[in-house]
């Protein structure tokens, strides 16, 4: 897998609704709409799709577009001839190398399971007295 791809799931994407986002955003390049519209399009709820929004937002590959006096934000993908060279590449890799898909996918729930395990262990720790 290309370290490209490799890194753009792993700190990027994160969630498998991340890579969901940007492979939609790659197959629907002039999508312009709010976060309530990108959950509808993509089937997944809004308080999924906004994490992911933020996050592709935060790193360049989404812009995000304030309107009616800030009462609501639109994304759209950034016009950036890298972003787009690298969504290809992505989907690429998601779409025509299943052995690199099986990849992708096995980086993400595993990267899941252990933000799961590290909230689980948080959730262990709120309420204890620290220890001297």
């Amino acid at each position: 897998m290309d370290e490209r791809v490799r890194e753009f799931v792993r700190d990027v994407a994160k969630t498998m609704v991340g890579l969901d986002v940007a492979l939609f955003y790659q197959s629907n390049p002039s999508t312009f709409d709010t976060s309530s519209g990108i959950a509808l399009r993509t089937h997944r709820g809004v308080g999924e799709i906004k994490p992911a929004l933020e996050r592709l937002a935060s790193a360049g590959v989404l812009e995000v577009h304030v309107r009616a006096d800030g009462r609501y934000s639109c994304y759209a993908l950034a016009r950036d001839t890298d972003v787009w060279n690298l969504l290809c590449m992505v989907s690429e890799a998601y779409h025509e190398k299943p052995d690199i898909r099986k990849k992708i996918l096995m980086m993400l729930v595993e990267q899941q399971k252990r933000e799961r395990e590290a909230e689980a262990l948080e959730d262990e720790t709120i309420g204890e007295e620290p220890r001297v």
